[in-house]
């Protein structure tokens, strides 16, 4: 077993150009019947500075192929143990044998024939794709800010890991865009690898939260992509909340505007099918579109920093005194 582990190490090393490593597994609660059947290594894939990839191999005890539908069943009992890709090896499949398991959809190796894994392959343009694209980003995805301007009002304790999806928190993004996220943190080092835990990659934020506001502050962008004249005021609640200088009156000491300005996202926009002012005389609010909601949920108002990245570049004297009065309430958001 030792034997197949090693060419199978080699002969993925030889096939993507990398580096590997390759460790024996125990720490799995599995059946007796699979620990009798198979040895189980992780086998972890590193290119260069981006995050390790790793998959979990299945090593036949005695060589012997149990047949697909047997195999199936099997890895089903190693997925409720694990999150990882797993992978079946074996030295000696048969050309029917191999097309079985491609028909299957069951990952296998055999070293120096054949290697059919499609979740890796995913995750391989994944990381080649970012590798060809691993310049600075000139400003943060949506999804981006989104997730770490949660983090940081949850907060961390040093050295608290936290894994990708603790990271991405409420929010309901596919695991494309959280790769695009989790790549952004890292390129600009807001976050950085930690340990790994079992089978999934964690990571730490790169300091405290105001050292990581300040280092990502160039990249943060305003949330609003639009701002539309209303012909009626709306009801608060169900993703409707309060923005622009309305939200910014209630949190500080300027006087709200004549007309309450209301932040809401394309999806909640198109769903409610608003009537749009045609003119001054008929206008009774403004609608913001936001590239995400807002991260504040109590009183249906805009949370603190989204609110100073919506108004930053206003030209009103008195909406730059309320912001300064506005970081004041959110310690990360104060300035050295």
């Amino acid at each position: 077993m030792d034997n197949l582990s090693a060419e199978t190490r080699a002969y993925i090393e030889s096939i993507l150009g990398t580096k590997t490593e390759v460790e024996t597994t125990n720490g799995l609660n599995l059946p007796f019947f699979i620990t009798d059947a198979y040895g189980i290594s992780e086998l972890t894939l590193q290119f260069g500075p981006l995050p390790a990839l790793s998959i979990l191999l299945l090593l036949p005890v005695d060589n012997t192929y149990p047949g697909a539908v047997a195999l199936k069943k099997h890895i089903q009992h190693v997925l409720k143990a694990t999150d990882a890709v797993v992978v079946y090896v074996s030295k000696s499949l048969s050309a029917q044998e191999r097309r079985s398991l491609i028909n299957q959809q069951i990952n296998f190796i055999q070293p120096g024939y054949q290697m059919f894994v499609p979740e890796l392959a995913l995750d391989l343009r994944e990381h080649f794709r970012k590798r060809r694209t691993d310049a600075e980003p000139s400003a943060l995805l949506p999804a981006s800010q989104a997730m770490l301007l949660h983090c940081l009002y949850r907060g961390w304790q040093s050295h608290t890991l936290f894994n990708a999806n603790q990271i991405m928190g409420p929010y309901k993004y596919s695991r494309v865009t959280l790769g695009k996220v989790i790549h952004q943190l890292l390129a600009l080092d807001i976050i950085r690898p930690a340990q790994i835990k079992g089978f999934i990659s964690h990571y730490e934020f790169s300091g405290s939260q105001a050292k990581v506001f300040e280092k990502a502050r160039p990249y943060l962008r305003s949330p609003v992509k639009r701002k539309l004249p209303l012909k009626t005021k709306l009801p608060l609640g169900d993703g409707v909340y309060l923005a622009g200088e309305t939200a910014l009156a209630r949190n500080t000491m300027l006087a709200e505007p004549a007309l309450p300005v209301y932040g809401m996202t394309k999806k909640i926009f198109d769903s409610l099918e608003l009537t749009m002012a045609d003119g001054i005389d008929e206008q009774r609010a403004w609608v913001e579109i936001w590239s995400y909601a807002s991260l504040k949920k109590e009183h249906n108002l805009a949370d603190e920093a989204s609110l100073l990245l919506s108004l930053e570049d206003c030209p009103d004297e008195r909406v730059q005194i309320a912001l300064d009065e506005l970081k004041g309430s959110v310690t990360w958001l104060l300035e050295d």
